[in-house]
């Protein structure tokens, strides 16, 4: 697989001038799929613009200072995505959903510690533990009944970069869930039903967005909670 990628071809989600440069970043293989992230170099160049080059962003994460979910990166091309944490020196961002790809929201050093998470797979390994799997990858053994039970499609809030449980977000009727692609990218919705559909079929989830509803597959649907993770710019 080739490790280079022409700016005009690349996903649209990137925030880049596609014909300032014939090339731009193409990302490693990571917590997320090419055309759910953005890689690390571009938010370093093209979008806070700390740097005007591949070599002065090579300097800028050679510091160490450069964080995703509480761990020291050093790739330029590694994939950001929806709702990890981004440390770079003293500052702190959040990256979210929007209708033409990613933003990035300023956070705090507390909230930076607290990562979004939703429950893609459930799997029991030796010993009777449970095995969590979440849609960056990110992945939890436990033992903990309250965890067990939850379903597929639920979120949590994990600390970070310890990996420890500390919020449910379920879907409920009523509650808020952000869509995460599509032509509503980005737009906070109401839940309001989920649909088991059998066989191979992909569950699919009816929400309300100003008083209309939408049938979206669960795969975009992400629940949330605008009191416990921030996705508007903080004063």
């Amino acid at each position: 697989m080739s490790k280079h990628q022409k700016s005009l071809s690349s996903p649209k989600t990137y925030p880049i001038k596609r014909k300032e440069r014939p090339w731009t970043i193409k990302p490693s293989p990571g917590p997320h799929s090419e055309e759910n992230c953005i890689p690390l170099g571009i938010i370093i160049r093209d979008v806070l613009e700390y740097a005007e080059n591949i070599s002065e962003v090579k300097k800028v994460l050679e510091e160490g200072k450069c964080e995703i979910d509480g761990k020291v990166v050093r790739d330029h091309r590694f994939p950001v995505g929806i709702f990890d944490s981004l440390r770079l020196g003293e500052k702190y961002f959040r990256i979210i959903p929007h209708k033409k790809g990613f933003k990035l929201i300023n956070i705090n050093k507390k909230d930076a510690g607290k990562k979004l998470c939703r429950i893609e797979d459930k799997k029991t390994v030796d010993g009777g533990k449970l095995q969590i799997i979440f849609n960056d990858g990110k992945s939890i053994m436990t033992h903990d009944e309250e965890l067990m039970n939850l379903q597929t499609g639920t979120s949590v809030i994990l600390s970070v970069p310890e990996k420890k449980c500390t919020e449910t977000i379920k879907s409920e009727k009523g509650k808020e869930v952000m869509i995460t692609n599509g032509k509503n990218r980005g737009a906070v919705a109401s839940f309001e039903e989920r649909k088991v559909l059998k066989g191979s079929r992909e569950n699919r989830i009816i929400v309300s967005q100003e008083g209309k509803k939408i049938d979206l597959p669960e795969d975009i649907v992400f629940p949330i909670d605008t009191e416990k993770i921030k996705i508007e710019e903080q004063k």
